[in-house]
C-alpha cells in the first residue's frame, strides 16, 4: 500500500512547524511545503481557517486511502508521522517500545509544547504588547521558568546527548526549536547544562539543521546563517 501525500503549512519561525519539519527531515519523507507568513496575517484568511481554526501552523494535509483530511497540533503530528512512516524510515521510530519510556518521552514533550512554547508564541506576544507589556521582558521571563523545570527533567532521565536515554526520540525534535527560541529571547543556556548539552548535540544534525529556522525557503535572506 502508498504512503500517504502529505502538504505541511509551516512558517520558517515557528518552533511548532520545525518540530514536524525536523521529523520529516530526519524519516527523508516527501511533502509538498505551503508557507504561511504569519506576520501578514495569511493564518487568518478564510481559506486557512477551514484547514486549521487555530489560525496557527503548523497543519498537516494528508491524501490516503480514506481521501483527504487535515491534522492540526504539532505533537499530534509527530506521532502520527512516526507511526505511519517511521517503522519504515532512515531512522525508525522514535518513540520508546516499552510504555514506561513513551510515557516519559510524552512528558517531556508536553513540558515543551505545552508549559512552554505558548506563553512566548506569537499570539501571546502580540497579546502581551496590546496591554502595554514588554514583550521581550516576558518571553525572557517565561522561558527561563520553563526551562528550568525542563533541566529538571532531563537531569532525571536524559543519558546526556538526547533528551531521553541514549538515542533520539521525539523529545529531542520537540526541544530544538524551543531552545533557539529561548536564545532567541536572551535565555543564557549555560544555566542550564543537560539543557545545552543535549541541544549542542542534536542541533549540529544534519537533518536538523536542514530543518530548522535559519534554512527555510521563506526564511528572510537577513536572517539566514
Amino acid at each position: 500500500m502508498s504512503k500517504p501525500e502529505l502538504t505541511l503549512y509551516t512558517y520558517f519561525r515557528s518552533s511548532a512547524a520545525t518540530r514536524v519539519r525536523t521529523l520529516l527531515s530526519l524519516q527523508s519523507t516527501p511533502y509538498a511545503p505551503e508557507y504561511i507568513n504569519l506576520l501578514h496575517g495569511d493564518q487568518k484568511s478564510a481559506s486557512y481557517a477551514a484547514l486549521n481554526p487555530s489560525a496557527a501552523v503548523p497543519a498537516l494535509k494528508v491524501k490516503d486511502a480514506d481521501g483527504e483530511w487535515h491534522l492540526t497540533q504539532s505533537a499530534a503530528i509527530l506521532e502520527y508521522l512516526d507511526a505511519v512512516f517511521g517503522p519504515d524510515s532512515k531512522c525508525g521510530s522514535l518513540m520508546p517500545k516499552d510504555e514506561r519510556g513513551k510515557a516519559l518521552v510524552r512528558s517531556i514533550i508536553d513540558a515543551l509544547v505545552c508549559d512552554m512554547q505558548p506563553l512566548a508564541n506569537l499570539k501571546t506576544l502580540q497579546r502581551v504588547k496590546a496591554i502595554g507589556g514588554d514583550s521581550e521582558v516576558w518571553a525572557k521571563e517565561v522561558n527561563e521558568t520553563a526551562i528550568q523545570a525542563l533541566e529538571g527533567l532531563l537531569k532525571k532521565y536524559s543519558g546526556g546527548r538526547y533528551a531521553y536515554g541514549d538515542t533520539l526520540t521525539l523529545a529531542d525534535v520537540a526541544l530544538a526549536p524551543q531552545m533557539y527560541t529561548c536564545l532567541r529571547f536572551g535565555v543564557d543556556l549555560a544555566d542550564y547544562p543537560t539543557c545545552a548539552a543535549v541541544f549542542k548535540h542534536i542541533s549540529a544534525l544534519p537533518e536538523f539543521v536542514a530543518a530548522d529556522w535559519k534554512h527555510q525557503p521563506d526564511t528572510p535572506e537577513e536572517l539566514r546563517a
